[in-house]
């Protein structure tokens, strides 16, 4: 299991901001994550994967990392109704093996930035559809060390919300494969070129800003209602696509990442008196 001190954040996030680490530790297996029970104990230790949808303040943070960039990634069949697949797996690469297999229903998390650990956590959605509509169950390591098999019934979950009140991380999840759609070949094409065109995709962003108010009321749609699409601090501007993604430059900090999403906020909150939440964690 390797081990980093004082390295960049930067290079662990999608945004490409953040200052120093203390400790990153990078398990390979079950095994490794026994050796790290105390460390997963700690309610300040974070656990990442890809790192979308996380940024870290310019002066670093000081307690542990857990990164599962490393862990070993399988993904197999249980049977003909379920697939099992490590959380550290990227959306993209599992919806790929989903298509390869002709197994329909995943096309929709193809884009979606990061790995099936950040997707599940947030419960991550996209097209209409959201990631924990196709969970069987989840296998978690709970804030004592300990492992536990969670049905999805069991988990209290909502839009861009799933109960971890219990859970540090997950480790492993079960898909069930619904056997009455039919597999469409032109649909995971279909949608990544409808994202494509929609959203920054090739650019320094953590996916979206803030979570949208409603159904009914998306945040992107408010956010160019209220003439903010062309705005920006330092090196992070909204994005021309997509304007509830917001995109560092190259020279963005977390500073410039805060006052950005502070500035929307309050525009927000002052033309029609909705608070927009953030999805983006910020340590």
């Amino acid at each position: 299991m390797d081990i980093l001190n004082k390295v960049s954040l930067k290079n662990y996030t999608t945004i490409k901001i953040g200052g120093k680490s203390s400790k990153i530790y990078f398990p390979e297996s079950l095994e490794d994550l026994d050796l790290l029970k105390t460390n997963i104990s700690s309610k300040k230790t974070i656990i990442l994967g890809n790192g979308s949808n996380i940024a870290f303040k310019d002066s670093g943070y000081e307690n542990d990392i857990i990164s599962l960039k490393h862990f070993k990634k399988p993904i197999r069949f249980i049977d003909e109704c379920h697939i099992n697949s490590m959380v550290g797996v990227s959306c993209a690469r599992f919806a790929k093996f989903c298509f390869k297999n002709k197994i329909p229903g995943f096309e929709f998390i193809h884009g979606i930035p990061g790995s099936l650990g950040g997707a599940i956590a947030m419960n991550a959605g996209a097209f209409g559809d959201e990631i924990w509509n196709h969970i069987y169950s989840v296998s978690c390591v709970l804030f004592d060390g300990s492992i536990k098999i969670y049905k999805n019934n069991n988990i209290k979950k909502s839009y861009r919300y799933v109960d971890r009140s219990k859970i540090k991380m997950f480790l492993d999840v079960t898909f069930n494969i619904d056997k009455h759609l039919k597999f469409n070949k032109l649909l995971l094409s279909k949608y990544s070129i409808k994202r494509s065109k929609s959203q920054p995709i090739k650019q320094w962003s953590s996916g979206c800003i803030f979570k949208n108010p409603s159904a009914n009321v998306a945040a992107s749609s408010l956010i160019d209602s209220a003439n903010l699409s062309k705005e920006r601090v330092g090196g992070i501007y909204v994005s021309r696509k997509h304007c509830n993604y917001l995109i560092n430059d190259g020279t963005g900090t977390c500073h410039d990442l805060e006052g950005l999403i502070s500035f929307i906020r309050n525009k927000i909150k002052t033309k029609y008196n909705v608070t927009l939440d953030r999805e983006i964690c910020i340590y």
